[in-house]
């Protein structure tokens, strides 16, 4: 991730760079043209003026000898030949001429004999023109020369009768002097090109009737820009171009010269002569530019760090902060800036998120430990979207303190439920005991009127007196047996109680073990400060489950049980109407004891069915005590697993109603 300190540095310095390159490259740029500018200006001027001076020169030249030509002794036949060559010899001195000579109508010298009637100067003249002709080497003299030269007027009366030529002879380097004397720059050059092309002045001799650039470009392809400029000087106009010649770069401007056979004039300067200044401005220009970047780099480090430290320092704080770092130090910025917020505001966050943190926790942990009366200890730290942690807090508070009470009164009510059940189970089997001790009573006795009927033919008289008794006995036996079906129906009317009180501690448990769910997902969303809560959620789900099985264990032998009373009650009604017999035959047995012996077999049969039916009484009786004591241990153990968890229950500190209301509305 790119840090906001490198983005500034980066922007502002691609920014600097690119304005700082922009104005300078304008600013070289613009130099660059104004230097072309005027070096295109400066060579084209220049190259102007050179064309004038030389046709001036030239002019002056042609101007002297015309007015030798009307010097009316030239053309006298009277004046001596020395005469004339000393007027001759005379006007070129005065002129600066390096010599000057006469010529008759045939072109033969006056002064040396020799014949000039073939040279282009002496053909021109004869018809009366001034002719200055191309620098050319002397046939004579093997030197340079250039020839001015002009009719000479029959009695000097220009316009009249060619009667010679005259001509002069201007020192060879005239020309060359004129090129050496152009100055441009340190290393520019002047030169002069004929009709041609070929070189007739120049700043050395060396090239002068000698090169020719146009026929030299033919074999050197190097020459082909020049060339083309040649040849537009040749055409006789005016221009400016560029050119490269041995590697080095040349500007060229030139001219045509007044009053020439096609002559022109160029002025050449390289490049670097007239950029040396404009290279000069761009260095200055590019140092200037570094001292900007540089300046600008220093003072972007400086703004960059100063935004983008603080920014980080933060943002490494916030992302501590986002890892639950809440106690590492919050780096503090003085600044009374957009900085100075951000680190102001950075530690508070921080501070706001420890104590708010601590307060939650604070909160949390004393309800794990059983104190679920607990109050935040500064409300002013839950503002904004904040007030929604502490209305959960106060919600989850409220609801597990109300649950858990709930529970506490549930596991009341299963405590009495199941002492309850305690105590009647307990007499049932009391009262099971003792119907079992009064069936054993009841079948001794029917063993002994059974022994005692094998005497009854004997004792006939005493049938009477024992039928007597017989008869209180058996009323004795309706009474306890009535006594005993009442007391069957009250145990299966109970065992009915037990089991609907075993279906609420069912429910109990049911209900326990949700809320137990409930709390420990609650605990889990809680995180870490949920993990005590999460235990005894645990382990009230782990008594709800012991206690939904002891009640199902419970249930299922109550019902066994309930089924066995049931059939109890049926024997002990057959039991009652089997003594009502018996009640009746003793009451005939008394009233017609005459007929006892006849009947002894017959009571004899009766009294092993009687005797039979009190074994089956006897045997169930027994399972029903049996049945009481295993209900009354299994109402035992489930008042001690209601006793556990109302112990558990008790470790907690509920809140008041009316303050939990009150607080959790606020």
């Amino acid at each position: 991730m790119r840090s906001i300190k490198r983005k500034i540095l980066v922007q502002v310095l691609a920014l600097t760079t690119a304005a700082a390159v922009i104005c300078g490259g304008m600013g070289i740029a613009a130099n660059y043209i104004s230097s072309f500018a005027m070096l295109e200006q400066e060579l084209r001027s220049t190259a102007s003026l050179a064309a004038d001076r030389v046709a001036y020169e030239l002019q002056s030249y042609r101007n002297a000898a015309e007015a030798l030509g009307m010097v009316p002794e030239l053309s006298d036949d009277t004046v001596s030949t020395a005469e004339k060559e000393r007027i001759v010899d005379q006007w070129a001195q005065d002129y600066g001429m390096e010599r000057g000579n006469l010529l008759d109508r045939s072109g033969d010298s006056l002064f040396d004999g020799n014949n000039y009637a073939e040279r282009e100067y002496f053909q021109h003249a004869i018809q009366g023109e001034a002719w200055i002709s191309t620098p050319t080497v002397s046939k004579i003299t093997g030197e340079l020369s250039i020839m001015v030269a002009a009719p000479l007027w029959a009695g000097g009366v220009s316009g009249g009768t060619v009667d010679g030529v005259v001509y002069f002879v201007p020192h060879e380097t005239f020309l060359n002097d004129i090129m050496s004397s152009i100055h441009v720059s340190d290393n520019s050059g002047a030169y002069m090109i004929d009709t041609t092309g070929m070189t007739i002045a120049d700043t050395t001799l060396d090239t002068v009737a000698v090169q020719n650039i146009e026929a030299e470009a033919q074999n050197d392809a190097s020459l082909s820009q020049l060339a083309t400029l040649h040849a537009d000087m040749r055409a006789g106009n005016s221009g400016y171009g560029q050119y490269r010649i041995d590697g080095v770069s040349k500007y060229l401007a030139y001219a045509p010269v007044d009053g020439t056979n096609g002559w022109s004039i160029a002025i050449t300067a390289p490049s670097g002569d007239f950029l040396g200044t404009t290279y000069q401005v761009t260095v200055v220009i590019g140092v200037i530019l570094v001292v900007i970047l540089v300046l600008a780099a220093v003072l972007t480090i400086r703004m960059a760090k100063r935004i983008g430290d603080p920014i980080r320092a933060c943002a490494e704080r916030l992302s501590l902060v986002d890892e639950g770092d809440l106690s590492s130090p919050v780096p503090e910025f003085r600044s009374r800036d957009e900085v100075g917020t951000l680190s102001r505001a950075t530690a508070d966050i921080v501070n706001n998120l420890q104590e708010l943190i601590g307060d939650v926790g604070y909160l949390l942990s004393e309800m794990a430990n059983g104190n679920f009366d607990v109050r935040s200890r500064n409300y002013d730290l839950y503002q904004g979207d904040y007030t929604n942690l502490l209305q959960s807090v106060r919600k989850i508070n409220i609801e597990l303190s109300q649950t858990l009470e709930q529970i506490n009164q549930a596991a009341d009510q299963v405590s009495a439920g199941a002492e309850q059940v305690s105590s009647g189970a307990q007499a049932l089997a009391q009262g099971a005991t003792e119907q079992a001790s009064a069936v054993e009573e009841l079948s001794a006795t029917v063993t002994e009127i059974d022994v005692s009927a094998e005497a009854n033919a004997e004792a006939a008289t005493q049938s009477k007196e024992k039928s007597g008794q017989a008869g209180g006995q058996v009323e004795v036996s309706v009474q306890k047996m009535d006594a005993l079906r009442g007391a069957m129906s009250d145990i299966l009317r109970g065992h009915e109680e037990i089991s609907q009180i075993i279906e609420t501690i069912e429910n109990i448990a049911f209900q326990t073990n949700i809320l137990a769910l409930n709390a420990a997902v609650e605990a889990a969303r809680a995180g870490s400060s949920g993990k005590g809560f999460a235990v005894v959620a645990d382990e009230v789900r782990n008594l709800a489950q012991k206690s939904d099985a002891a009640a199902k264990q419970t249930k299922e032998l109550i019902e066994r049980s309930t089924q066995n009373v049931e059939r109890g009650s049926t024997l002990s009604d057959e039991v009652n109407d089997a003594l009502q017999k018996t009640s009746d035959l003793a009451g005939e047995a008394v009233s017609f004891m005459d007929q006892v012996a006849e009947n002894i077999v017959s009571e004899a049969h009766s009294i092993n069915q009687v005797k039979d039916g009190i074994d089956q009484i006897s045997a169930v009786v027994q399972t029903n005590s049996a049945t009481a004591e295993e209900s009354a241990a299994a109402s035992e153990q489930l008042s001690g697993q209601a006793q556990l968890l109302k112990d558990l229950t008790g470790k907690f500190v509920f809140r008041k109603d009316a303050v939990a209301q009150q607080d959790y509305q606020s």
